[in-house]
């Protein structure tokens, strides 16, 4: 696992100090090594910088850049799971191979004249650039995007430097101005869909593509390989036995993410059988969450699985006042960004970091295998007739319980629209109403546009709704959130998180049925979960309700929001973007306990915190009022 930076051209020619490293802001990503070369073709020229982190294979000849000049050079951050077979595969083509690492394993498949073929044969996270002795860049990331990867371009288009992270290339100068609607989208869904990443001349690089750019110019961009279909696999079961057993292997320590649900459970059921003794890590509030908050406390599952599994358990006591950590929030997830859930992984990484250097996570079930809540609502609509949705959404419900109210004001809005937009409106945290409102500058067709785009191109080739709300979550949701999180919150504190449910043997098999065979009214994941319970997950955690992280959000801004927003509301985010007025309005709703604006007022939180770091000189007052506020944590 690692981090690394790629600079073309002008940008690598026009080099910046000795003592100014460009991979110095990646430090974090790869404590363990650096490497840097240049590449010099006359008419061209490539600067290559990285960071390891050193997970497999631990000899410094694994270290990179990766190659020779002579053959092509490579940087790569990520693990090869199935490295073994490949390695086999290599040798039976005469293929000498020098190091233990998947490194290389990656560097000789990729340089194969059936490259394209054989990398659809690896099973992995990874993001990788090549850059060959003719100047031709390749560059891409694995099928669902696990490892990030970012494109900067100039003016004309032509690619100008490749990176892990963003903060490299903001340093460099090359993102350009702040993009309005990814921050208008950040406050939308809490999170950006890709490829918009903040900034205008900054893309990620799709997930499961490999790009080709030629020198000198690197202006157009051809695809080299796109991920294959996955072979269909019908046993989840031996699918996730087989994916576990690649990915518990490493020559550090691997540690357990344990949260005592449904999917860390399973980790620990398949862990347990390869050996693992621990460490294991689960989190708990240092307060008790307050009891508006629509969550059940993880721990005592936690222990109880621990305890079944003979698992050594390390709690990691959280601060789940989340209002103050909201300044960390955004700068570890550099996009804008405003989902408190993250705020768990960071300290939780943070914790584990001394006692292991990797650890495996459930991230990814829930839209591999249809768990959401929306996904049985877009069930239950897509199963209406027109005529039903429409008198339906006419009627006035009576009010549900103040725990239900958000989900049966979410629903009656979704009854109003068309299947074409309930893959974004499932998402969004506000109406087509109040967005027009909030937003007058940035419109919802922007904001919503790719949601539109990866569900309209399921719905015109026949697919149902569920299906074009899961082709999103793959494509959209998965790597703009939760995989982003995983990568930055866990990275942030240089410790590697593998996702075994994401593994190609897993994907296989989710993807082998269609949507409405995932999931029955009432019952999320059923075909997951059964496989669950066939593999040994106890059945007081198979049954127990879907949860999350447990910060008391709703309840620390209806106690604190009003004098804290007095402070925000004066950031230059509501001249720039949002109407101040309509924003003030959200946030009174919610103090005064009206309505569940919780979430929505966390995002405005952390959009101001954004757009005052990276659109407004770089001012810093919000980030200081919310760091410098103290609460005590409603209990």
């Amino acid at each position: 696992m690692c981090g690394f930076v790629v600079l073309l051209n002008r940008t690598a020619w026009h080099r910046p100090p000795a003592h100014r490293d460009p991979c110095a802001a990646l430090a974090h990503r790869g404590p363990d090594a650096s490497g840097h070369l240049d590449l010099d073709g006359g008419n061209w020229h490539a600067a290559l910088h990285f960071r390891r982190l050193a997970v497999v294979d631990l000899d410094p000849r694994s270290d990179q850049p990766f190659g020779s000049p002579e053959r092509g050079v490579m940087l790569y951050n990520g693990e090869i799971y199935n490295a073994p077979y490949l390695r086999e595969v290599l040798r039976k083509r005469h293929v000498t191979l020098r190091t233990e690492g998947d490194t290389e394993v990656l560097y000789e498949l990729l340089l194969q004249p059936d490259a394209p073929r054989l990398l659809d044969e690896a099973d992995g996270m990874f993001a990788f650039a090549l850059v060959l002795p003719d100047g031709e860049v390749r560059y891409g990331r694995d099928r669902l995007g696990v490892k990030p990867l970012y494109a900067a371009s100039d003016a004309a288009g032509r690619l100008v430097a490749l990176a892990s992270e963003i903060e490299p290339l903001r340093a460099a100068g090359l993102t350009g101005d702040a993009d309005p609607v990814a921050v208008a989208q950040g406050a939308m869904f809490l999170w950006t869909p890709p490829p918009r990443t903040g900034w205008q001349r900054v893309r990620a690089v799709t997930a499961g593509t490999v790009l080709s750019r030629r020198a000198p110019r690197y202006d157009e961009a051809s695809p080299w390989w796109r991920a294959g279909a996955a072979q269909p696999a019908a046993d989840i079961g031996a699918a996730v036995r087989a994916s576990v057993a690649r990915q518990v292997r490493a020559d550090v320590t691997v540690g357990l993410l344990l949260s005592g649900g449904l999917d860390s459970t399973w980790l620990g059921v398949e862990m347990s059988r390869e050996g693992f003794a621990g460490p294991a890590f689960a989190a708990r509030a240092r307060s008790a969450t307050a009891a508006a908050e629509p969550f059940e406390d993880d721990a005592p599952y936690a222990a109880r699985v621990a305890r079944q599994l003979g698992l050594p358990l390390t709690w990691v006591d959280l601060d789940v006042d989340v209002l103050r950590r909201i300044p960390e929030l955004v700068t570890t997830m550099e996009l804008p960004f405003g989902d408190p859930a993250a705020v768990a992984l960071i300290q939780l990484s943070g914790a584990a970091r001394g006692e292991a250097t990797v650890l495996l996570s459930g991230l990814g079930v829930e839209e591999l295998f249809l768990g959401y809540e929306r996904y049985q609502a877009v069930l239950l609509l897509q199963q209406l007739p027109v005529w039903a949705r429409l008198t339906l959404g006419a009627t006035a419900f009576v009010p549900a319980p103040r725990r239900y109210r958000g989900r049966a004001d979410k629903f009656g809005r979704l009854l109003q629209l068309g299947p074409r937009d309930w893959s974004w409106a499932t998402q969004s945290y506000y109406s087509g109403r109040e967005w027009a409102a909030l937003s007058p500058l940035v419109g919802l067709e922007a904001v919503t546009e790719r949601h539109r785009e990866v569900a309209g191109a399921v719905l015109d080739a026949g697919g149902t709704p569920l299906a074009a709300l899961a082709e999103c979550d793959r494509r959209l949701f998965l790597p703009g959130l939760n995989l982003l999180y995983g990568d930055r919150a866990s990275m942030r504190a240089s410790v590697e998180l593998r996702v075994p449910f994401l593994g190609e043997s897993v994907v296989a098999a989710a993807l082998g049925a269609v949507a409405e065979e995932q999931l029955r009214l009432g019952d999320g994941k059923a075909r997951f979960r059964a496989a669950a319970v066939a593999s040994g997950v106890p059945e007081f955690v198979a049954r127990r309700p879907k949860t999350g992280f447990g910060a008391p959000v709703r309840s620390l801004l209806r106690e604190h929001g009003d004098r804290l927003w007095r402070e925000v509301r004066r950031s230059p985010l509501f001249d720039d973007v949002f109407d101040r007025r309509t924003a003030d309005r959200l946030v009174a709703e919610h103090v005064r306990g009206q309505r569940d604006r919780g979430l929505a007022v966390f995002g405005l939180f952390c959009a101001a915190v954004w757009w005052e770091r990276n659109a407004a000189g770089g001012a810093g007052r919000t980030a200081d009022v919310l760091a410098g506020y103290e609460a005590a944590v409603v209990g």
